[in-house]
């Protein structure tokens, strides 16, 4: 008995004796971390040192390397206390424990790019430590650590190198047609001739055009009561590199103006967040070029001071968040201020050239939440979060554009920012690495209008546009090291046709608001609408107006039963989902309600409808009138939770379509398919990562794309129908045999 007690003891000695490393294992593992460590550093000194280098960059890095090895030092002492590693491949783990944290610090929020390094470290110390003991003296436990780490490569190179695959097989066939407007093409150059110049400081250390090649010389402004982060040691190092601190900031700017006498709408375009010494402001001078020839002054303000920098990591306890984005908005509100007074002053070159009754002002990523930021601080007396620091601007901004925006960095008052009776437009990239989930769209939600203010908002989504290609400096991968090489590049739609759809956009947009050329509002609502001068993509628009007659949109209570408008009842009947909700996004939520609405044919077979009774808001409606609405597939499963039946084949990637029905009071009904419109297709699905089975964001969120019905277009298919006397709208979903969509914003517009 008591040896056979002895017996599992005695196997289990046997494999730990097995599989044990031998001094050899230890050796050549050691020699594979001395390996990755090389190329690591290598790559961290190509990417994040050498190109614009500067001392305090330098010290930055050596900042986060000592603090990383301390807290690396305190992890080997832990383990080497418990005699699991020999003193030599310690050393090794030493060198590169302080890259693999920093690594894993940064790629947190993306489980994909947090595991693949500490892999990586396994998978070379397995492989180099277990082929050098086989060199020595094979063993089963030589051989499995060896089959481990060279499976790891494998996995690892199959991870980053497997084909692209299209993850929207419904849009494979899609092609934009439509019937392009009778205007000029926005995208154009128009007829001036463009002059450049820039203003600035006069002594920027490290922007030689704003200093002696400044054409004017602008004022400092003091944003100590607004840039908390610019503080201790890493305030200290930021002063050194730029030459000023936070009371003297510089106002400056690149300009692009027509040649002629004006006055001229003045827009300001501001870029986002970027490495600070690789300047971001003349990567718009493609819209400069353009806005200018068109009749517009375009200037690209320069807040490269305001953006991170390897040198933050001298004070990692004072890192630059995006908290500094009220700076950036207020900022831009006293670029204004000087433009007023050069405007005033007959000794400026600028004298008399600035329409400041046309401002418009267009932000780029945190320049996007930073335009917003302005157009709210603009019209107040006093900064939200320090009432001592009065304001005292009430510019007319005509126009605020985001491309790519952040949004709730800086929420004033832990409000997030309001927009009121403001024209604003939104463009967005599916293919967007840094920020992945559409944040702009929550702006648009919480813009509201008063009636009669002859207001619009509207925004864009395209597929397979990324973040960075929206100015030209940043290039084609989105973000900076350690993360950069899991950006997958290689779905990324081409870097002129992004470019070109947003000259299009951005300038139509502002012919519509700064030059009342309202022609161009159909290409916001429908990019068919623009066909002829957009790249042929897939783009996803939304869009809603002031004078729209709202039926429903969901805001009004919490009962589903209840529409907006006057007297409006809303019913449906075998639905097998029915609520109002939230819409959520991939890491935020619309600041909106919507109705959530499916139907499956394993639930009810047939007869799954959404009634809206019009009651009063259906009084006015005729051949002039439109009938709108927002939907977007809902990306969930259209059984309810407790169905218990046999449920096959979702089909989730299908396109939908079902018949929109009007009838009247004497109960005549016209009937039109969704599709007289365009079909719903699903949510577009981006996968913007190298190894996107590991990553914990979703690869798709729900985008809302406007759709519009002329009611003449009903009484066309019905002459019977009465619309003076209509008195619901209904949806049959009678041609997809189930679904799941989001309904939002339902009304009645002018005919276009």
């Amino acid at each position: 008995m008591l040896k056979l007690g002895n017996r599992p003891l005695a196997v289990l000695k046997r494999i730990r004796g097995a599989l044990t490393p031998s001094d050899a294992a230890w050796s050549g593992a050691a020699r594979g971390l001395y390996g990755l460590w090389a190329v690591l550093l290598v790559a961290m000194a190509w990417v994040e040192i050498v190109p614009h280098f500067s001392v305090e960059k330098l010290a930055g890095l050596a900042g986060i390397v000592v603090i990383l090895g301390l807290v690396t030092l305190v992890l080997l002492a832990v383990i080497w206390a418990g005699g699991l590693l020999q003193p030599k491949f310690c050393f090794a783990l030493f060198l590169c424990l302080p890259a693999v944290l920093f690594y894993v610090g940064a790629a947190w929020f993306q489980l994909g790019m947090a595991v693949a390094l500490p892999l990586t470290l396994i998978g070379v110390s397995l492989f180099f430590g277990a082929g050098a003991a086989l060199l020595r003296r094979r063993s089963t436990g030589s051989i499995i650590f060896f089959l481990a780490g060279a499976a790891l490569f494998v996995l690892a190179l199959y991870g980053f190198f497997k084909p692209v695959t299209d993850p929207n097989p419904t849009l494979a066939q899609y092609h934009l047609k439509g019937r392009t407007l009778a205007l000029p093409d926005p995208g154009k150059p128009g007829p001036y001739k463009v002059i450049t110049l820039t203003y600035g400081s006069g002594h920027d250390r490290q922007r030689p055009e704003y200093a002696a090649g400044a054409r004017i010389v602008s004022k400092p402004v003091d944003a100590s009561k607004l840039d908390k982060q610019w503080t201790g040691l890493g305030g200290w190092v930021r002063t050194q590199y730029w030459g000023f601190d936070v009371a003297h900031l510089p106002v400056q700017g690149r300009v692009w103006m027509p040649q002629g006498k004006g006055p001229f709408p003045l827009v300001l375009i501001v870029h986002g967040n970027h490495v600070m010494e690789d300047f971001s402001d003349p990567g718009y001078a493609y819209l400069g070029e353009l806005l200018a020839s068109q009749g517009f002054i375009l200037a690209s303000v320069d807040e490269n001071f305001l953006n991170s920098s390897a040198a933050d990591f001298a004070d990692v306890f004072h890192m630059r968040n995006g908290g500094e984005n009220s700076v950036r908005g207020w900022l831009l509100l006293e670029h204004l201020v000087q433009w007023r007074n050069w405007n005033k002053d007959p000794h400026n070159p600028l004298f008399g050239k600035v329409d400041m009754d046309r401002i418009g002002l267009i932000g780029h990523s945190r320049g996007g939440e930073a335009v917003a930021i302005a157009n709210a601080f603009n019209n107040l007396g006093h900064f939200p979060d320090d009432a001592t620091l009065a304001f005292n601007y009430r510019f007319k901004l005509g126009a605020i554009a985001a491309i790519a925006p952040v949004d709730g960095q800086y929420d004033p008052r832990d409000r997030p920012t309001p927009m009121k009776d403001t024209n604003y437009f939104v463009i967005q990239g599916s293919m967007d690495g840094d920020l992945l989930s559409f944040m702009g769209a929550t702006q648009y939600s919480r813009a509201t209008f008063s009636p009669g203010a002859g207001k619009f908002k509207a925004t864009l989504y395209v597929k397979d546009a990324n973040h960075d290609q929206f100015n030209t400096v940043w290039g084609r991968n989105d973000l900076s090291m350690p993360v950069k090489p899991f950006i997958d590049e290689r779905a990324i739609m081409d870097g002129e046709a992004q470019r070109r759809i947003a000259k299009v956009y951005l300038s139509a947009f502002l012919q519509e608001t700064l030059m009342g050329k309202d022609g161009y509002r159909p290409l916001f609502e429908d990019a068919r609408n623009g066909a002829g001068w957009l790249p042929d993509a897939f783009l996803v628009n939304n869009y809603a107006d002031s004078e729209t007659r709202w039926l429903a949109n969901y805001e009004e209570d919490i009962d589903p039963a209840t529409g907006s408008g006057p007297g409006v009842t809303i019913s449906a009947a075998n639905l097998s989902l029915w609520r109002e909700d939230f819409v959520d996004l991939k890491s935020s939520h619309l600041d909106t309600h919507t109705a959530v609405l499916a139907w499956d044919d394993r639930v009810h077979r047939h007869g799954a409808t959404y009634r809206i009774d019009l009651g009063q808001a259906g009084v006015g409606a005729g051949a002039g009138t439109d009938l709108v609405f927002d939907l977007s597939q809902a990306g969930i499963a259209s059984l309810p939770p407790d169905f218990h039946g046999t449920k096959g084949d979702d089909k989730p990637d299908a396109a939908l379509d079902w018949t929109v029905v009007l009838t009247d009071a004497h109960g005549a009904e016209a009937r039109l398919p969704l599709s007289h419109d365009l079909l719903l297709y699903p949510q577009i699905k981006a996968n913007t990562r190298r190894i996107p089975e590991l990553s914990s964001i979703a690869p798709s969120e729900i985008v809302m794309r406007r759709y519009r019905f002329a009611l003449a277009d009903f009484a066309k298919a019905n002459p019977k129908l009465d619309l003076k006397a209509l008195r619901s709208i209904r949806f049959d979903f009678d041609k997809s045999l189930r679904g799941a969509i989001v309904l939002d914003d339902v009304g009645l517009a002018a005919a276009r």
